[in-house]
């Protein structure tokens, strides 16, 4: 351990809320002294050594020659750590005190936060070292304030905790004292704080000397004379009577040995909750493991982040170097063997394998430590059983108790707002009410002068006479006296009746409001039958994370003696036989259930898929090869035909156009037509108009012949037996077996390839005949892996990865009862014709299905994984010619294919057509055209 800083070098303080070094030199009144000397005492003094017993401190204390010089370490992330050590004689009664002096302090550099503490208190035999954590502990930080049941830790200035620096604390236990079940502290002999009142829960325990501390070396005085007197005398607990204290004996282990016990037990299955179950039963065990060391750097003030990770090897994030490597868990378990004590190390997969298990015996030497094998794999006890289920309805009760809390809280809410809002509107009401009022009372005011003017007017003109002017006088002040007082009356009554009627409904607004609910529990819960049926409590954080598990589960052995164990305990199993066959389900279970994390695509599959995939692009392509060809012939005999009408047209129009011309002339001439003339040229324009006619009769003829083949040939096509055809690229007199396909079959055809190559590549690549293949848990998993995209149910118009191999066909993919993707069809192929074939009859099915009426006859397949960038220029809407080859192939050109040509035609010229060519283009607005003809729907 390194020497602390010369004096003359300032001191940081390590806690913000610390005080400085100017405000700790300042001199402060010490309280008033409230404690008495120490009388005589007669009793027997006890004889015990105090000591610190191994078993009672932390990893990272090093006890001097003495026992009461205790250090710390402060390499390998243990200078993050908090050290704790209890002394082994306890408190009764009495009043007694101790003394912890620091010697030393660490240089552990200044980059660290809270490098020092020093918290001194008393304890419970069975309370952590970590002073002020739990109910069984209290102590006293360097300021006097007192830490219990989870306060968070205190960290010394560097000032107070200078080298040389004595702190005491006195416990009062006398009953017979004004200061009675009080805590005292004192720095350097001046009382710090008046005393502080012992926690209840510890009231009438055994007490225990305890200091938590960290990165210094301290010495421990417990007597029996103190280092910095106090202002009133008081003995140390080294020298306390007998009967006032108990003394904690060093447990000899059994047979001269200590026990390293290594629990084994499969992940998930009750692993920590047997541990936590042991170390209630065997206190004197210390566990060691990384939950362990997790533990204690929370405890020790450092943030432990949320664990994501599993609870075997938990993230780690603490954002300190030596935290978050694996620097603190080497250092504990190096460490761990030099301290003698009893262990229980908790490694839920190295205590599966043989080689970590060997490893890890290794580390405890046979001379010193009894190695002894804790296998719970099996059918858990009872005695597990019963406390799962105990556990699990805790569990759901408390849940139960929050949201029971919760809706209460809610309610009183909604309460307290419903309230408001009535107070809101019956201040309204009365402002409302008020300002009625007033305006009333106004209009009153101002009638009653009104007519009192006018009364006073009428009186003046009719008083003629002065004593008839004074007895009406006397009558109207008469009569306006009586009618003010009906009046007055009236408003009076009137605004008791409202007043009144106003505090009603005020009272029952508040008795409605203010009504005391009777006070509701929260409801008993109680376990479902499928809660009743489970062996172990859930959790919501793996005992290993499943890369872990999916990569060493196969390799998992129950422990053997021969491996350097003394003794073998078979918790849950009659033996090892047992043990061994329970696993050995386990594995296979597990193989058939878990992913395999570590799996590459091999050069196999690459060489597969690279041949499927070229195969499918030649068929697509064959395809719009396919349709464009017979696209174009059917447009090449609507164009001829169309061009011998025209011819035909123009014939005719020539002879009617030569005897217009004619009769013109001779009515210029004023002559009368002449039949004969009219009948010559009928003659030498007949010869023409009857070629034309049989031209366009030949090409009709032609055309229905054509029409009549191509029925017969789909007829012929739709009779084929597809599982028959020897040639997909000519199945039926040059016809492809899928040149019917569209785009969202050819989507089918391709996922079904996929997942049948998924099947066989899977089973090449494990090699392990224990695998039956791809669990559909883990299909999306494994088939992003293989393919590198996501297989989403909502692609094939589904909702779940069944449902999807269900649109597959039973006859290829199908799921076995373990949930096992299987299919019927090789892993390699001389041709991959077969999946046209299939995916034809698959077509073929559908289309009778849709014929008999049947709505979900139609395929709902994303067809974006196409060749060709998202299937564009096969999808239905995007194809360019939008034709769905099925029937004759001249039904169809559409009215926009012909256009162009209609348009031309109708002013075709009657010279200059030669034989017509034909250069379409994709987009229907190609050229159709003759030598001297028509070119780009112009001639």
């Amino acid at each position: 351990t390194a020497m602390a800083s010369p004096p003359s070098k300032k001191q940081k303080t390590d806690d913000a809320g610390a005080p400085t070094e100017a405000e700790l030199a300042k001199p402060d009144a010490p309280p008033a002294e409230v404690e008495t000397d120490a009388p005589p005492c007669s009793k027997p003094k006890n004889k015990e050594a105090i000591r610190f017993l191994t078993q009672d401190t932390t990893l990272n204390v090093l006890p001097g020659q003495d026992g009461n010089l205790l250090m710390t370490l402060a390499d390998g992330g243990m200078q993050h750590l908090l050290a704790g050590a209890r002394a082994s004689l306890g408190m009764k009664s009495g009043r007694y005190m101790f003394e912890v002096k620091v010697v030393e302090r660490a240089s552990v550099g200044d980059h660290l936060k809270n490098k020092y503490c020093l918290r001194v208190g008393f304890a419970t035999s069975t309370s952590s070292l970590f002073l002020g954590d739990s109910e069984e502990s209290v102590a006293f930080d360097y300021v006097g304030q007192l830490a219990h049941n989870g306060a968070p830790p205190g960290f010394g200035a560097a000032a107070i905790l200078a080298p040389g620096t004595v702190l005491a604390v006195v416990l009062n236990m006398d009953p017979s004292s004004p200061n009675a079940n009080t805590l005292s502290l004192f720095r350097d002999g001046a009382r710090v704080c008046p005393p502080r009142p012992l926690p209840e829960a510890l009231q009438g325990k055994v007490l225990f000397p305890t200091l938590t501390f960290r990165n210094m070396s301290v010495y421990v005085n417990c007597g029996p004379e103190a280092l910095a007197p106090l202002p009133f005398k008081c003995r140390m607990i080294q020298t306390a009577a007998k009967a006032d204290v108990f003394a904690t004996k060093e447990e000899a282990p059994a047979g001269g040995k200590f026990e390293v016990l290594l629990p084994v037990g499969l992940p998930d299955e009750g692993t920590f909750d047997r541990l936590d179950m042991f170390l209630e039963k065997n206190p004197r065990y210390t566990e060691l493991s990384d939950r362990m060391l997790s533990t204690w750097v929370e405890k020790s003030g450092v943030v432990r982040p949320r664990n994501t990770g599993s609870r075997d090897r938990g993230q780690r994030a603490f954002g300190v170097r030596e935290l978050d490597d694996d620097s603190l868990r080497k250092t504990a378990y190096a460490i761990a063997p030099l301290h003698p004590r009893n262990y229980v190390v908790m490694e839920v997969k190295g205590n599966l394998l043989e080689d970590e298990r060997k490893t890890l015996l290794d580390h405890f030497p046979r001379n010193t430590y009894k190695r002894v094998a804790h296998v719970g794999i099996g059918r858990p006890t009872a005695e597990y059983t019963k406390r799962v289920q105990a556990t699990i309805l805790k569990e759901k009760q408390a849940r139960s108790d929050r949201q029971f809390q919760l809706q209460k809280e809610e309610k009183l809410r909604k309460k307290l707002i419903e309230k408001k809002r009535k107070e809101a509107e019956k201040a309204a009401k009365k402002a409302a009410k008020e300002a009625i009022k007033k305006a009333a009372a106004a209009k009153k005011k101002a009638d009653e002068e009104a007519l009192k003017k006018k009364a006073e007017e009428e009186a003046a003109k009719k008083a003629a006479e002065e004593g008839k002017a004074e007895e009406t006088k006397a009558e109207e002040g008469k009569a306006e006296e009586e009618m003010k007082e009906e009046k007055g009356e009236e408003i009076k009554d009137e605004k008791m009746e409202e007043e009144k009627q106003e505090s009603e409904d005020e009272e029952e607004e508040d008795a409605d409001m203010d009504g005391d609910e009777p006070e509701e529990s929260p409801p008993t819960v109680e376990l479902t039958d499928d809660e009743k049926k489970l062996q172990f409590i859930p959790s919501e954080v793996p005992d290993l994370a499943p890369t872990v598990l999916s990569a060493n589960f196969s390799k998992f052995t129950v422990p053997k003696k021969s491996e350097g164990f003394d003794e073998m305990k078979y918790e849950w199993s009659s033996g090892a036989k047992a043990a061994e066959d329970y696993l050995k389900d386990w594995i296979q279970d597990r193989k058939v259930n878990s992913r395999v994390e570590e799996l590459q695509p091999s050069a196999w599959f690459r060489e597969q898929l690279a041949s499927f995939q070229k195969v499918l692009s030649d068929w697509m392509a064959k395809q719009k090869e396919y349709r464009s060809s017979r696209q174009t012939i059917a447009m090449e005999a609507d164009s001829k035909k169309k061009y011998a009408i025209a011819k035909l047209a123009q014939a005719k129009n020539s002879i009617a156009h030569a005897v217009a011309k004619a009769t013109s002339r001779k009515r210029m001439e004023g002559e009368p037509p002449v039949e004969e003339e009219v009948e010559k040229i009928k003659a030498e324009g007949k010869e023409a108009v009857e070629n034309a006619e049989k031209e366009v009769a030949a090409l009709e003829a032609s055309v229905a012949e054509q029409v009549k083949a191509d029925a017969l040939a789909e007829e012929a096509f739709n009779e084929l037996d597809v599982f028959e055809v020897d040639d997909v690229l000519d199945a039926q007199g040059g016809m492809p077996l899928f040149r019917d396909f569209k785009p969202e079959d050819w989507s089918l055809l391709m996922h079904i390839f996929e997942l049948n190559l998924l099947v066989h590549a899977f089973a090449h690549d494990v090699a392990d005949s224990d695998r039956p293949g791809v669990h559909i848990n883990h299909l999306a998993f494994y088939y992003k892996k293989y393919y590198g995209r996501e297989l989403w149910p909502r692609d094939f118009g589904v909702e779940t990865l069944p449902e999807v191999v269900s649109i597959m066909g039973d006859k290829v993919l199908h799921l076995t009862p373990k949930g096992v993707l299987a299919t019927q069809l090789d892993g390699e192929f001389e041709s991959h014709d077969v999946f046209v074939k299939l995916i034809e009859s698959f077509r073929r099915e559908r289309t009778l299905r849709a014929d008999l009426g049947e709505g979900n006859a139609e395929l709902r397949i994303s067809t974006a994984r196409l060749p060709g960038g998202g299937g564009k220029g096969y999808s239905s809407k995007g194809q360019r010619f939008n034709v769905t080859p099925v029937g004759p192939v001249w039904a169809q050109i559409t009215p926009a294919m012909m256009a162009p040509m209609n348009q031309g035609f109708m002013a075709m010229p009657s010279k200059g057509c030669g034989k017509v060519r034909k250069n379409f283009s994709a987009k229907g607005g190609g050229k159709v055209g003759a030598k001297g003809g028509m070119k780009g729907g112009k001639w």
